[in-house]
């Protein structure tokens, strides 16, 4: 009976209480019960004030109180009870200093640990050493105005961890550390090359300052170049560097090529170009050095600073003969650079001046420097094409001093020629002399690209039917003479090929009235040509 009546009287206090914090709420009596229940007043999830005090009551007389408050694990809970207990008026929160708990004791008071006592009482605060906290306060009433960023923050409940969780976290801690232990002791202790090599392979921890002796060293070369592994060849190859000798990891990587491109890669990619030479000059391979050092010589961005670096180059190697092929395209490219900047600055300046027809119809778009010869030649076909040899800029001079071939005069001067529309030039340059004094026209890229450059540059029918009339194959000659609507040309061809019928045709695809309509007609009615058909 006495344990019934305390039952009752708890449940007629936490009654109590409820009511007075709801009295003292922000909320108005109008809004206290929102959802009524018309037989037993306010409800929730289906379940009326009234029967919940019942149950309660009943449960409590029941069970007893203490039984409410055991752990679904039966684990013993102490609590640790302080000597001050904060009495809030506004909301009856209990506060993180005011109660602690645990759900274990742990091994000694360390840090990470938690204060047990065996006192118990009712807490609403889990506190972790005094730095984690997890407060459960009665929620807050909804407010008629805007809640502020600040007390929005204040109202997420704080996430609950409990002391199983804890004790992961612990458990987990000592394996690591376990683990740093036997690393720790590992790194000192050598394990077979294989095994270590495997490691390396696998990404997994491994450490190569066990293996003191130089045969152990190689062995772990020898063991990475046999399991064909890049990473491991490059690791050890390098461990080999760092811990012996040069002179004997000269003489040992000397017998390993595999390890010698591995190393090579591995430095170009780091650029290290110093350590990169010192490799190459120690494996005699003198025309990796040249080709390394005119890379480097290609570095900068400006054609003043490039030659001088290019001809630095030139003057390393002048006296290998081994090089002395290569020596002398560089030096060429040396004397093209310079050659361009003086061409470049005469030219801003004859530009600037507004008197030269070419620089003030075209100007230039880009500079002339770190361009190739072929452009190069195109730049002085274009602006200096009627030049002396004597001048730098001259496209002949250019072609002289660089031994180009004809082809690649041609067809840069032709190019260069046909977009300016000088005709007459044109014809100079593709007419030759003979021995005996006599011309003929020669051009020794084809007339049939001589036709195709001028169609670009939209030369007239006349012009094109000129060189059309040089191209030797009938057929060729037929096709681009059709296709670029050289009548005359077409019908002279279709003559020659004493093609009636074809000729028939084509004079429905010549305008009425016309020359070219004319013309055929009379040739149809030659009597002197022996058509085929």
């Amino acid at each position: 009976m006495a344990g019934k009546d305390q039952a009752r009287m708890a449940a007629a206090a936490f009654t109590a209480d409820d009511e007075d914090y709801w009295e003292e709420s922000s909320v108005s009596s109008s809004k206290k019960n929102m959802f009524d229940d018309e037989e037993e007043g306010f409800t929730v999830l289906g379940v009326s004030e009234n029967k919940a005090a019942r149950l309660s009551s009943a449960l409590r007389s029941t069970v007893g109180a203490d039984a409410l408050f055991a752990d679904d694990d039966n684990d013993d809970i102490t609590w640790e009870t302080s000597s001050n207990i904060s009495n809030s008026s506004s909301h009856g929160s209990i506060t993180s200093a005011d109660y602690r708990s645990a759900r274990y004791t742990p091994p000694t008071n360390r840090s990470g640990s938690l204060s047990t006592s065996s006192s118990r009482s009712t807490a609403s605060t889990v506190t972790l050493d005094n730095s984690l906290s997890v407060q459960f306060n009665k929620p807050k009433m909804a407010r008629s105005e805007p809640m502020s960023l600040e007390d929005a923050i204040v109202d997420v409940p704080a996430k609950q961890v409990t002391a199983t969780e804890v004790s992961k976290l612990e458990t987990e801690i000592q394996f690591l550390r376990r683990q740093v232990q036997l690393g720790e002791r590992a790194r000192w202790t050598s394990l077979p090359v294989k095994e270590t090599i495997k490691r390396i392979i696998l990404g997994q921890p491994y450490s190569l300052e066990a293996y003191k002796s130089l045969q152990d060293k190689l062995a772990l070369l020898d063991a990475a170049i046999k399991m064909h592994d890049g990473d491991a060849i490059t690791i050890t190859v390098l461990f080999l560097k760092k811990t012996v000798r040069k002179s004997i990891f000269q003489q040992e990587l000397i017998k390993r090529p595999v390890a010698i491109n591995h190393l090579i890669h591995f430095l170009w990619c780091h650029y290290d170009l110093d350590e990169l030479e010192e490799l190459y000059k120690m494996l005699r391979r003198m025309e990796d050095v040249f080709v390394l050092k005119y890379k480097q010589a290609l570095a900068p961005s400006k054609a003043a600073g490039r030659a001088q670096s290019i001809a630095a180059v030139v003057r390393s190697f002048q006296h290998d003969s081994s090089l002395a092929p290569d020596s002398t395209l560089l030096l060429e490219q040396c004397t093209l650079l310079q050659r361009q900047l003086q061409i470049e600055e005469e030219d801003k300046k004859i530009a600037a001046g507004g008197k030269h027809p070419v620089f003030r119809d075209h100007p230039p778009k880009a500079q002339l420097p770190l361009t190739p010869l072929t452009t190069t030649l195109y730049y002085c076909s274009f602006y200096h094409y009627n030049e002396s040899d004597s001048s730098l800029s001259s496209p002949l001079s250019i072609k002289r001093d660089f031994q180009m071939s004809d082809k690649q005069y041609t067809w840069s001067a032709l190019n260069a020629l046909a977009k300016l529309h000088r005709w007459k030039e044109i014809e100079a340059l593709l007419t030759s002399k003979n021995w005996f004094g006599g011309t003929k026209m020669k051009a020794c890229i084809g007339f049939e690209k001589v036709v195709e450059i001028l169609s670009k540059q939209k030369a007239p029918v006349d012009i094109l039917s000129k060189y059309l009339a040089y191209i030797e194959d009938p057929n060729e000659r037929l096709a681009l003479a059709a296709k670029h609507k050289c009548h005359r040309i077409v019908v002279d061809t279709l003559i020659q090929l004493k093609d009636r019928a074809a000729l028939e045709d084509y004079r429905l695809k010549t305008p009425d009235y016309s020359l070219e309509r004319q013309y055929l007609i009379t040739a149809l009615n030659n009597s002197q040509v022996k058509w085929k058909n």
